[in-house]
């Protein structure tokens, strides 16, 4: 699949269609691989990015044993290898680079299935300084009371980090109960300062996720309640230590929903994954603080495209009022999927985009990871094969896309607007345009990321129908140029 650059125009999307004061669209800056490419190395198995640098966790690399691999932006705003990170004390089966976190000054990967001595598959985290130029091994974190298979970091959904706090997940300790660690820096010395434990003592996974915010902290338990999923919300004392504040669950929860399979938090909204939820269509839900104190279920969010087994939930991120939900379609045999979230004026979570890399197919897991800063978002996308040209494929051995946002103001086209018709719309198997003053040129319907579907010449024409009967259902764009050159757009629901 090629994505043709969008114009201008397709830019105020978000506005035109739900009312954003500005409309920001995603698109793909850069495609990143290893240096080292090998087969069923699964390179954007983790990600992360943060300003002009970007990381990749490869856990499969040098038979599992693992690497992280540092980009760097030039002015020219291409990114480029900067730095390999290997662990010291490398080991095979150990999976570093299954998780990866980038703070202010430092940054976490995690080994989720290292031995430790002779207790196997312990788990651990390894953090890099940065030393203003290049980052150093600090550290390396484990649990003080690890046990064999607790898998301390196990994903990329395992581990946070944010100021002088970092916490992971130990989801398989205690045989799956499941608890979350946290480790504190001071005077640049990292130390464990208290394990939190699952509240139910049950096998659920618990730390399967977590998030920070501040002195607010999110955990997931994706197997508690039956495979309904939970998740715990923390805050921190006044004594430092974490405290469980609330348990939240989705209001429609049922089994084999996963509710819990990630969790993102920006200060009093927090956003939770259930790749499971209606036959793994899955669904993500927003939760806020209300007037007491407590935390309610807003929206559920679901995609526009509703495939089975897409897997949406697998992984969410939360910045202001910008949510991204990730949609790997694991063994769907379709494309992954990324999709945004923008709130609006009322509070309503509206999706803006459906973003995917110009040259991924289906099982390429793409949105296997996914992460956000700023306006950049990098998508992981381990089952990838070709290199960043499109070319050379290596079996699995993954790759990671880089995207970026550009955010236009309002722009007033009512007096265009005024001058189309457009119906039936819903439209079903055809879609006519009729302009009432200057005559049509040519026509594009867009998909909602960008992608030209069908194109028609006008020719002077004031009236023009097109057949939509083989569109999928969902949300298009349709770009009418005008024979002065000017141009509008319209929005198509396929049903």
């Amino acid at each position: 699949m090629k994505t043709q650059t969008i114009l201008p125009k397709l830019l105020l999307i978000g506005s035109l269609l739900f009312g954003y004061n500005a409309a920001a669209q995603y698109t793909q800056q850069a495609k990143v691989v290893s240096p080292d490419r090998e087969s069923r190395d699964e390179y954007g198995t983790a990600t992360d990015i943060r300003g002009d640098y970007a990381i990749s966790g490869t856990p499969r690399y040098n038979i599992a044993a693992g690497a992280a691999y540092i980009y760097e932006i030039n002015r020219d705003g291409e990114w480029n290898h900067f730095q390999t990170l290997i662990p010291v004390d490398a080991q095979e089966m150990a999976e570093f680079g299954g998780a990866v976190k980038m703070a202010e000054d430092y940054i976490v990967v995690a080994s989720g299935r290292a031995d430790i001595g002779t207790t196997v598959r312990a788990g651990a985290l390894y953090v890099y300084d940065y030393n203003g130029s290049s980052w150093d091994f600090s550290t390396k974190l484990v649990a003080s009371d690890y046990s064999s298979d607790a898998k301390l970091g196990m994903n990329n959904t395992t581990i946070d980090a944010e100021g002088e706090t970092i916490v992971s997940g130990a989801p398989a300790d205690g045989g799956w109960v499941g608890s979350v660690y946290v480790f504190e820096r001071s005077e640049d010395i990292w130390n464990e300062v208290q394990k939190i434990e699952n509240p139910t003592g049950s096998n659920d996974t618990f730390g399967i996720s977590v998030a920070l915010s501040g002195d607010t902290m999110v955990v997931g338990a994706n197997e508690s309640n039956g495979l309904k999923g939970a998740a715990y919300v923390y805050v921190k004392d006044s004594n430092g230590l974490w405290v469980m504040e609330q348990e939240i669950a989705a209001s429609d929860s049922a089994s084999g929903d996963y509710f819990g399979s990630s969790v993102s938090i920006d200060g009093e909204t927090i956003v939770v994954g259930a790749y499971g939820n209606n036959s793994v269509k899955g669904a993500a839900y927003v939760f806020k603080k209300d007037t007491s104190g407590n935390w309610v279920e807003v929206q559920k969010l679901v995609s526009s495209t509703q495939i089975t087994d897409a897997h949406f939930g697998w992984q969410c991120e939360i910045k202001g009022n910008n949510v991204v939900v990730s949609a790997p379609h694991i063994y769907a045999f379709t494309q992954g999927e990324v999709f945004m979230f923008q709130e609006n004026a009322s509070g309503q979570w509206m999706e803006t985009q459906i973003i995917q890399g110009e040259d991924s197919v289906s099982e390429d897991f793409f949105g296997w990871a996914v992460s956000m800063y700023e306006d950049q978002i990098m998508v992981g996308a381990p089952w990838e094969d070709e290199d960043e040209n499109g070319e050379n494929p290596v079996d699995r051995a993954g790759s990671a896309y880089i995207f970026k946002s550009t955010t236009l103001g309002s722009e007033d086209f009512n007096s265009k607007i005024s001058e189309i018709t457009a119906f039936p719309n819903p439209a079903e198997n055809t879609y006519t345009i009729e302009s009432s003053i200057k005559a049509i040129n040519n026509i594009f319907v867009y998909s909602i990321n960008g992608v030209v579907i069908q194109e028609m010449k006008a020719i002077n024409n004031h009236r023009l129908t097109l057949d939509v009967q083989g569109f999928s259902k969902g949300i298009y764009v349709v770009e009418i140029e005008f024979e002065n050159g000017s141009s509008t757009i319209q929005k198509l629901i396929k049903k």
